[in-house]
């Protein structure tokens, strides 16, 4: 339950910092995804899908 915490925490924080390695960090924590190749593609993804919605994560 803590690291799933530390996992939303650090989200948060890549989105207020436009973080993309905080935000590829906070993926590839979180227990639902199986490696950081999946965390990669599911983040390149959302960003893809949210373009519009998010700010450009540097």
């Amino acid at each position: 339950m803590i690291q799933q915490v530390n996992c939303e925490k650090l989200i948060i924080e890549a989105c207020i910092e436009n973080s993309y390695e905080k935000a590829l960090q906070a993926f590839t924590l979180n227990k639902i995804v199986p490696s950081m190749n999946v965390a990669k593609e599911v983040l390149d993804d959302l960003i893809e899908a949210n373009k519009g919605y998010w700010s450009e994560l540097i």
